[in-house]
């Protein structure tokens, strides 16, 4: 091997889950500060991966103890944010972090600096909380049940037997200015694992002006109950052409965002416990708290899961 190759280190976990194999995968890469990448190896490294995502983790600047900045990409783009990403490469990284800190007070503290904002984190030894950036936005412009049943025939010949009700139209919900969901209810597990991968992908010319199309994704959900704590359980599907994702933490925030304003009421915080992933064979467990402030408005948004390593090594460039 040639001597001049560039070497860095990679762990691969699952998250959302403490179960090997099962939850998202997810590569982190450690970046130091004396090999910076250029955007063009960060993106041929996560297609070499073939992930979801894939984040690069920054070594930390001298003076910032608890502070990194993280790149997050696909295997054809970088994003402004993600939640899995997020969780994944925070549990890799405080991990260790935990080891020298006394989590009986609190919890291992520290920050992101994803291209979205900061994010503010706290890992308690095994679950990471992230507070993660939001402009909740719902367009104006709606998805029909036409555009619904053109790309998803399963759902739309039970509709036309009569076994599945759709609405007539579905709300288009952007988390982030980059990252939007169309959110699809539907009214049971069964007609939800009807659901499929398609060719198809949202256009740009059904967001409002002004907000990126960077990721358009399609999320599924039934609603499954409410515990006596308060907790709202869900179970998701999030299909983006064709990609499905056994757990998408942007998307179930942005659900959790959108229910939170349409149902919530002022200086409330709301539960929610996602399940996504199980029609895959990959269970993933989704945590969001949503803050309300005066007059229903968003106040911040939480996203919480653990995560499990199941590989590492190392690449060369």
């Amino acid at each position: 091997m040639a001597s001049n190759l560039l070497q860095l280190d990679f762990a691969i976990l699952d998250v959302f889950t403490d179960t090997k194999y099962q939850g998202n995968p997810l590569a982190v890469v450690r970046v130091p500060k004396t090999c910076p990448l250029s955007q063009e190896q960060m993106q041929k490294i996560a297609r070499e991966f073939n992930l979801s995502e894939t984040t690069f983790l920054h070594e930390r600047e001298d003076g910032q103890l608890d502070s990194w900045t993280v790149d997050i990409f696909t295997t054809v783009e970088e994003l402004p944010f993600a939640g899995h990403p997020t969780i994944g490469t925070a549990c890799f990284v405080l991990s260790n972090e935990a080891r020298h800190s006394n989590i009986e007070e609190g919890g291992v503290k520290a920050r992101f600096n994803l291209k979205a904002g900061p994010v503010e984190l706290r890992f308690d030894g095994k679950i990471a909380r992230a507070e993660i950036p939001h402009d909740v936005h719902i367009h104006g412009k709606v998805w029909p049940r036409e555009g619904l049943l053109k790309i998803q025939p399963q759902l739309g010949e039970a509709y036309r037997r009569g076994e599945v009700h759709l609405r007539e139209q579905y709300p288009i919900v952007s988390i982030v200015n980059g990252m939007t969901f169309v959110l699809v209810e539907l009214e049971s597990l069964e007609a939800l694992k009807l659901v499929a991968t398609t060719s198809s992908r949202l256009g740009a010319d059904d967001l409002d002006q002004g907000w990126s199309r960077s990721f358009v994704g399609t999320y599924f959900y039934v609603k499954t109950g409410e515990s006596a704590d308060g907790v709202r359980s869900l179970r998701t599907r999030m299909i983006e052409g064709t990609l499905e994702d056994p757990a998408t933490g942007s998307a179930a925030s942005d659900l959790a965002a959108y229910l939170s304003l349409v149902e919530g009421e002022s200086k409330q915080t709301l539960k929610y416990a996602i399940t996504q992933g199980v029609e895959m064979g990959r269970r993933s467990d989704i945590h969001i708290d949503v803050v309300m402030k005066e007059e229903a408005v968003i106040d911040k948004v939480f996203l919480a899961g653990d995560a499990v390593q199941v590989m590492e090594g190392r690449l060369t460039i």
